[in-house]
């Protein structure tokens, strides 16, 4: 096969590895052996090769390969392995190399990650004169919370709802605005509210299983003074045998994002924060859910609710995690349409 073929002027590799492991899933592959494809880096001193076997597991061929895998073997990474193998792929001579390799023949979900995750790691070869396996360690690192097996979050039914919320209200957005709106999808990195743009717009998502709607707030995120513009987006929502799952909802997005490999890694970085990881999507299937329409609530100042303000003296900061109870009752619900005028701030704004 032809050599890639990438500009040296920059380093860039998004989206660079899919078309190439298209072509090569389209070839019968022999048992026992790999086809492959080098791909060009901006280091001499290093060899990259994407590959595929025949059971349809991607790899990610580096040399040279470490003479050890001391570090690397530490990391425990479900659905991704890494070791040392001699291969003859893509037209070279038998050699050893460091073997990044995921199953993504049983584990037909993980095969886009892994893509954004062997262009992570061609970048980090790319931009250091590091050994090959220290620039793999520390992209692994970085992605250790999506591919690691010992996932400390929690599935409660609780997070399962206020997470479908959150990329129902997400899909909303892409469908009307384009995949660029994802970078607003801020409470999975610690913003007070789900969406978010500056201080111009914030949409705090909730869910419920009640009517009228009984949702749960605490003192940051109905304050209105923080913002020129705050909506409360709720849905309600059902548990349902024809509902969709978390796992369903995710491919949705997927395909609404299609090859805006920009848009994708952001999406992935927020998946990940949030605590959704790849591995136990068999769990999250567990749950099908069915949402109404989401009803837009404005917050202002009439708009019953509870901020530090409402206290005559501002709570001691040695008091966290105050909750309340607010019923969404008697006040003036709006549709996506209606507001989608100053939703578009999250497409406009600069990234």
């Amino acid at each position: 096969m032809k050599r890639l073929n990438m500009s040296h002027n920059e380093i860039t590799f998004g989206g660079i590895l899919q078309p190439l492991v298209d072509r090569l899933t389209r070839t019968p592959q022999k048992r026992g052996k790999l086809s492959g494809q080098e791909v060009v880096i901006p280091r001499k001193d290093v060899g990259v090769i994407i590959a595929v076997d025949d059971e349809n597991n991607i790899h990610l061929l580096v040399s040279p390969a470490p003479s050890d895998l001391d570090h690397l073997s530490k990391l425990d990474l479900k659905g991704l392995k890494i070791d040392v193998k001699d291969w003859a792929v893509a037209e070279k001579p038998a050699q050893s190399y460091l073997d990044i390799f995921c199953t993504t023949g049983s584990l037909p979900s993980f095969r886009r990650p892994f893509l954004r995750f062997a262009e992570d790691v061609l970048y980090e070869v790319s931009k250091s004169q590091t050994q090959p396996s220290d620039a793999v360690y520390k992209t692994c690192i970085r992605w250790r919370k999506f591919w690691s097996p010992d996932v400390k979050t929690e599935i409660t039914r609780e997070w399962i709802q206020g997470m479908f919320g959150e990329l129902s209200f997400l899909s909303s957005l892409i469908e009307r605005f384009g995949s660029g709106v994802v970078g607003s999808w801020s409470g999975p990195v610690g913003a007070d509210h789900d969406f978010q743009s500056g201080t111009k717009l914030a949409v705090e998502v909730k869910t419920s299983t009640e009517t009228p709607f009984r949702i749960i707030c605490n003192i940051h995120q109905l304050d209105d003074s923080l913002f020129k513009t705050l909506f409360i987006a709720c849905y309600r929502i059902t548990a349902t045998e024809k509902g969709r799952t978390l796992s369903e909802l995710v491919r949705e997005i997927e395909q609404l994002m299609g090859d805006d490999e920009t848009a994708l890694d952001v999406f992935y970085e927020r998946l990940m924060a949030g605590g959704y990881t790849r591995q136990l999507e068999s769990a999250y299937d567990n749950f099908r859910l069915e949402t109404d329409d989401v009803v837009m609530f404005r917050v202002d100042n009439n708009f019953p609710k509870l901020t530090e303000k409402s206290f005559v003296r501002p709570p001691d900061h040695r008091i966290s995690s105050i909750r309340y109870i607010l019923e969404l009752a008697g006040l003036k619900e709006l549709s996506f349409n209606d507001v989608s005028g100053e939703l578009n701030i999250f497409a406009n704004e600069e990234k």
